[in-house]
Formats: structure tokens, C-alpha cells, sequence
């Protein structure tokens, strides 16, 4: 007890010191935490331009890049773009077509984008930076609230009108 005692003493006067050492380590910590997922995901930086834009190239879903080759399988890739003059992408299909897994690679990729992470996606691929991102995708009932998924989606996009504007980039 007399020896921490004493070494806190000690410490006592470099906490401030201290404190700026273990942010900084974190902070770098933090970074190198992004760069080794990047490395992991064989990601890119994409080309970040101006306008509120996705054109994803060769886009790989993180999760399905890390869990596929475990089990010996490919992820396909895929090619989504959505611009000013072309802002609406429908998506229909069969049940396990990968809908779902398209509408996820898009959100997962801009988002991580927006969070200053590389994504797994092709040289070409680029993107704008959207002020807000706004995602329904899947089912969403809601049991305590009494919703059917339909009318859990329509409280959402009630949401999504009121609130989105040319800078939203929103996935239902």
C-alpha cells in the first residue's frame, strides 16, 4: 500500500500529461484498427466527389468477405450506382435471390465510407457524402407496438419523407 501510495503521488503532477498520451495511443490505435480491417477486406479509398452519388464497382459485402472463404465460397460482387438523374433502383426477385445483401452492401459500404474506412470495392467505385443515411431493410415487426411489418415500414417511411432532403441518401 506504501509503495502505490507513493507511486501515485509520483503520477499525481503527469496526469494531464497522461491523459493527452492515452487519447493520442487510442486515436492511433483507432486508425490502425481501420487500416488492418481495410488490409482484411482488400478495400480501396474511392473516389469522393461533391455530389450526393453512389457508384459502387466490384462492391463486396464486409461481413460476406470475411465469413464466405472460410467455408470454401466466392463472394459476387456486384454494380450499384445512383445519381442525380438516375435516383430511384428497384430491386424484385425470387426469395434468396440477394436483395437484401445488395440494398446491406450499399448501406454497409457508404457508411463505413462515412466513417473514414476504405471498402471492399473495385479502382472505380466513388461517392458523395450524404448529410444523413436512412435505412429500412428486412423485416421490422414490431410486437410490443402491435405492427404488422407493413405498417412497421410505413411508420418508417412517414419518417423518411418528413425528414429526408437532397442530401439523404435513403435504402428501403
Amino acid at each position: 500500500i506504501r509503495i502505490l501510495i507513493a507511486f501515485s503521488g509520483e503520477l499525481r503532477p503527469l496526469l494531464g500529461d497522461l491523459m493527452q498520451v492515452q487519447n493520442f495511443v487510442a486515436e492511433v490505435d483507432f486508425v490502425r484498427g481501420k487500416a488492418r480491417v481495410g488490409l482484411q477486406l482488400h478495400s480501396i479509398a474511392p473516389n469522393i466527389v461533391k455530389q450526393p452519388l453512389i457508384s459502387w464497382k466490384q462492391a463486396r459485402h464486409p461481413i460476406l468477405c470475411k465469413r464466405l472463404p472460410e467455408v470454401g465460397k466466392e463472394v459476387v460482387p456486384l454494380d450499384i450506382t445512383l445519381h442525380e438523374g438516375n435516383r430511384i433502383l428497384v430491386i424484385s426477385g425470387p426469395n434468396a435471390g440477394g436483395k437484401s445483401v445488395c440494398l446491406k452492401t450499399a448501406a454497409m459500404l457508404q457508411y463505413m465510407l462515412q466513417c473514414g474506412m476504405t471498402v471492399p470495392a473495385g479502382e472505380a467505385s466513388q461517392a458523395g457524402i450524404f448529410k444523413q443515411l436512412m435505412i429500412d431493410i428486412g423485416d421490422e415487426q414490431s410486437i410490443n407496438n402491435d405492427l404488422s411489418t407493413y405498417s412497421s415500414h410505413l411508420r418508417n417511411m412517414k419518417y423518411f419523407v418528413r425528414n429526408a432532403d437532397s442530401d439523404t441518401l435513403f435504402l428501403i
